[in-house]
């Protein structure tokens, strides 16, 4: 006698979902095997919409009815850089055969992002995931971080930390061979995805030195890297801090604690800059290794801002040693000026002759600027001297004050006619200070009739 037609049907969906349930065994002990973590039950993916890095925009559930392993990574992620090349063979290897590679980066701009991927020579699907949300949803926290999602959209297992893919080729072969139910889609709308968490990933405390940071001193970045957990959980390795240019990274120590349950190691990285300004020593990488896969894993912690001070000949530029020298030379010429004035006290006419030539020397001293075409200098130069001569006319004073400040600050050079001008007025206030030549002849005579 023949079986109802409703038994039949019943018999029929269990022998599927026994199949299904076999298969999903089959997966879990496969994906163990391979050091990547079952999800058991499996869950939806949380679906997406991002835009490409060669441009529109698409979403994760167009890869529905492939294998997709879904990778998140960033340029600044040195794991990622090891890891991607594998990724990219495995891609060329099987991504032809219903596997679908597909890349999320977390840089903060896309231009960094397709940087990296055109440096490596990336060919699979990279979404960029501007606002970080998609990579909150997955608990991407530590990358890289890759989740196998079957042909239904469901996550069937995780892998965080670099690993080789290329050598996962047979893996991938067993999970493409087995059968997998695509009677509704597993991809859900939106929202975050509990993720199983295998370990909590360490996180930080960052400080710096107290007290001014300045050019060409020592100053120390501390970072605390802290987890909850057993030692053995995290080999720690030192983090790695973008500096940008101007600063250097002179040497870092480790030093190991454990207080109130928490494993800390501290790492203190000894900095330099060359030069005053302000600084973001952002991101730091936290970098370690789970015991339970042995591959590195990287965390992102937001790094300090730091303001180096000026301090000592150090902190000069080339502009400031040439001003600083304009001034010494200036101040060697009014010391000896000074030194004469004392030492001749009692010879008024010397010090008018010395006076006057020395003006003379510095004019003709600076015709050279001219012929070297160093007209600002030679402005400047003459201008200060008009300064010094100039009577006592304030405002006077004040419009040759204004002049040597834009000289001096704005980088302005005169035209031809206005240097001319300038130096046609030094030169005659010099001709006002030539000593009599009879002067001597009379004052000698002077003082003869005063001693008879």
């Amino acid at each position: 006698m023949r079986a109802p037609v409703r038994w039949r049907a019943l018999l029929t969906l269990v022998s599927a979902q026994l199949a299904a349930t076999v298969a999903m065994a089959n997966v879990a002990d496969l994906l163990r095997q391979n050091a990547i973590v079952p999800v058991e039950p499996p869950l939806g993916a949380a679906d997406f919409t991002l835009p490409r890095l060669e441009g529109g925009s698409g979403s994760l559930s167009e890869f529905q009815g492939q294998w997709v392993l879904l990778t998140f990574w960033a340029s600044w992620c040195g794991p990622c850089r090891m890891e991607m090349p594998t990724l990219e063979d495995l891609h060329q290897e099987r991504g032809q055969r219903d596997l679908a590679v597909v890349g999320v980066s977390l840089d903060s701009t896309p231009e960094l992002a397709r940087s990296f991927a055109a440096e490596v020579g990336v060919s699979f699907p990279q979404f960029w995931d501007e606002s970080g949300q998609v990579g909150s949803s997955y608990r991407a926290s530590a990358i890289p971080l890759t989740v196998v999602i079957d042909p239904a959209g469901q996550i069937v297992g995780t892998s965080r930390g670099a690993r080789d893919w290329s050598s996962l080729v047979p893996m991938v072969d067993a999970l493409l061979g087995e059968e997998t139910d695509l009677g509704s889609s597993g991809y859900t709308q939106s929202g975050p995805v509990e993720m199983p968490a295998v370990l909590e990933p360490p996180t930080a405390e960052i400080s710096l030195s107290e007290g001014p940071l300045r050019v060409g001193r020592e100053f120390f970045l501390d970072i605390r890297m802290h987890w909850v957990g057993s030692l053995e959980d995290y080999l720690p390795q030192p983090p790695q801090v973008r500096l940008p240019e101007g600063v250097s990274n002179e040497g870092i120590v480790a030093s190991t604690d454990s207080r109130e349950g928490g494993n800390v190691v501290a790492y203190r990285i000894s900095l330099q800059a060359d030069r005053p300004g302000t600084f973001a020593l952002d991101p730091v990488e936290l970098r370690y290794v789970p015991s339970s896969t042995g591959s590195p894993v990287v965390s992102l912690a937001d790094g300090p801002t730091v303001e180096i001070q000026a301090t000592g000949l150090k902190a000069l530029l080339p502009r400031h040693w040439a001003l600083l020298g304009g001034v010494l030379g200036l101040l060697v010429i009014i010391a000896l000026l000074i030194l004469r004035r004392k030492s001749a006290a009692d010879e008024p006419l010397n010090l008018e002759v010395d006076r006057y030539e020395e003006l003379r020397a510095r004019v003709d001293s600076w015709r050279a600027l001219r012929l070297e075409g160093k007209l600002g200098e030679l402005a400047l130069g003459l201008t200060e001297l008009e300064l010094e001569l100039a009577d006592d006319d304030e405002e006077e004073q004040l419009r040759l004050k204004g002049l040597i400040e834009s000289l001096r600050f704005g980088g302005q050079v005169p035209p031809s006619s206005e240097l001319d001008r300038i130096q046609r007025s030094v030169e005659r206030r010099i001709e006002n200070l030539r000593p009599d030549p009879d002067q001597e002849v009379r004052s000698r005579l002077r003082m003869t009739r005063e001693t008879s």
